[in-house]
């Protein structure tokens, strides 16, 4: 027989075990389905429990999420559910575990569940604890328990619904209503949360806002604006904001009317007092598609190109395009502020002067006196050629630091497999120090060079452009006119209704060089004679980006 012997010295040793850094920090995670849960101290005794826990084992708290109401139904749904779960993926240092009282706070989805946690054990390294219990997914014994308890949980979810949703499904047929009442009614049942509304029966009462707010059906139906109802209401005692008024108007409850999904086809007659009758309810939905008084509001419409770029001076909104009678176009502000100018210039009154003769002037104060058009090209010139330089020495200091970072981690790599050096633990934190410089270096270097010496071939075709851009800008069709506002002016347009003038914070970079050029043009024009010659220092500040102006 063959002496296999002279294997053994082939065989492979055991490493000792190095001491292991240990991390004892952990998250706890609460949760209850149901505000009246979250009202009756539950979450404070899930948040004690994992205290207690935690103190017990050696394990440090340094994060709390959850502590509030949230279905456990939808993992996606849930707000705080999701921000843990995108911490542990995003964050540096990472705890050890999650700690939950009972799996099903953590999860009622079943397989989507086990999903979640199998990509924060392997991918993340961060366990999940039960307190309750002490079972976790540290051992894979642990986790096949816990895997199987979000598999219990599901199943236990679903069979509570077959039992529930067919009383739920029955009690709004019946008329009564589920959930949080609207705004101006009082909700009298048997699980309110105000005790001096509990009663054995489900009642919806108007209250005093409800009677206000009747006012303001009445008024809507009378064709006033939703600011004005508002300010209306408010002179009443009530606040209410343009957006709960614009809910309210399209919400049948106030005519009496059940929508909830659970009726199924055809909607229902609730039990409870309508606050307007459906004629009234009808009515508003009528004057709410006429769209303020039978002005249209639309988009991308030839005749008002400058929806987009004109903004409210109070709110800084966009302004929308209207048109009105005798196929007269505005720009109105929405929200009410009474913030109007009209579109062309009125033939009627000769002093208003319309939206777009003003963009056209706008443009044409950009224009420089074509004598000063050599010294500006000239500056221009040297700027991109400063530019240049500077890119240049960027890609060099790029290209070296990369080098010598690649350098570091081919040369870690080569001693750890070669000699074995240094040991695993520390080998795996420099390498990982190193490709997080790498990829930081990377990040901060990923934006494409800019082309400087295509840019400064295309000078002059860009200044002639914004010499004429007023031109241009008429001669366009509606793309043409926007892809030109977009980029002279990229923030917008704020509107002077009273002093008829444009506003404007930011420009494109050539633009507002061409206006500091005429500006310090201007300044020396006053003080010595203007020499206009190649040598010229009249030149506009570093801080308009000139590599940048997007033409």
């Amino acid at each position: 027989m063959t002496d296999l012997s002279v294997f053994n010295r082939f065989i492979k040793k055991h490493k000792q075990d190095r001491p292991k850094v240990v991390n004892n920090k952990v998250w706890s995670y609460t949760r209850v389905s149901s505000r009246k849960q979250k009202d009756n101290y539950s979450l404070g005794d899930q948040k004690e429990q994992n205290r207690l826990f935690a103190e017990k084992h050696g394990y440090q708290i340094t994060e709390t999420f959850g502590n509030t109401n949230e279905s456990a139904s939808s993992d996606f749904t849930r707000k705080e559910f999701n921000d843990l779960i995108a911490r542990v993926r995003t964050t540096k240092d990472r705890p050890f575990g999650i700690l939950v009282h009972i799996i099903d706070r953590f999860s009622r989805t079943g397989g989507s569940a086990v999903g979640i946690l199998e990509q924060l054990v392997t991918e993340c390294n961060v366990h999940l604890i039960e307190v309750s219990s002490g079972l976790s997914t540290i051992t894979e014994e642990g986790k096949l328990a816990i895997f199987e308890k979000l598999l219990d949980a599901r199943r236990d979810n679903f069979e509570r619904l077959k039992h529930t949703i067919p009383g739920m499904v029955r009690f709004v047929q019946a008329g009564f209503y589920l959930g949080v009442v609207p705004r101006g009614f009082d909700h009298h049942g048997p699980r309110v949360k105000d005790f001096s509304k509990r009663a054995i029966e489900q009642k919806i009462l108007i209250n005093e806002e409800g009677k206000k707010l009747r006012l303001a059906w009445s008024w809507k139906i009378q064709y006033l604006k939703d600011f004005e109802i508002r300010n209306k209401l408010k002179a009443l005692g009530m606040e209410i904001s343009l957006q709960q008024l614009s809910n309210m108007w399209r919400n049948p409850f106030y005519c009496g009317i059940q929508t909830n999904s659970l009726v199924g086809k055809d909607s229902v007659q609730g039990n409870w007092e309508p606050l307007v009758s459906i004629e009234v309810w009808l009515k508003v939905q009528q004057v709410i598609a006429t769209n303020h008084q039978g002005y249209k509001i639309k988009k991308n419409v030839p005749m008002r190109p400058l929806v987009g770029t004109l903004l409210c001076p109070i709110c800084n909104k966009k302004l929308a395009g209207y048109e009105g009678k005798g196929n007269r176009t505005y720009y109105k502000c929405q929200k009410g502020h009474g913030v109007s100018i009209n579109a062309v210039t009125s033939e009627r009154q000769n002093k208003s002067t319309g939206a777009h003769e003003l963009f056209i002037s706008k443009l044409d104060e950009y224009i420089l006196n074509p004598r000063f058009i050599g010294g500006f090209t000239h500056q221009m010139q040297k700027l991109i050629d400063s530019s240049t330089k500077t890119q240049n020495n960027e890609v060099v200091r790029y290209n070296r630091q990369l080098a010598d970072l690649e350098k570091k981690r081919d040369t870690l790599q080569e001693k750890y497999y070669l000699e074995n050096i240094p040991p695993k633990d520390i080998y795996e934190k420099l390498l990982h120090k190193i490709e997080t410089e790498i990829a930081a270096l990377n990040e901060k270097y990923k934006a494409p060079a800019v082309d400087v010496s295509n840019l400064g071939n295309n000078l002059q075709k860009a200044i002639e452009f914004s010499q004429n851009v007023s031109k241009y800008w008429k001669l366009s069709n509606l793309t043409g006119k926007q892809i030109i506002q977009e980029m002279v002016f990229p923030d917008g347009l704020l509107v002077d209704v009273k002093n008829r003038q444009y506003l404007t914070s930011k420009v494109n970079a050539l633009f507002a060089a061409k206006a500091e050029y005429m500006r310090i043009l201007e300044g020396q024009k006053k003080e010595i004679p203007i020499k206009n010659d190649e040598d010229s220092q009249v030149v506009a500040g570093r801080g308009f980006e000139p590599l940048a102006f997007g033409l």
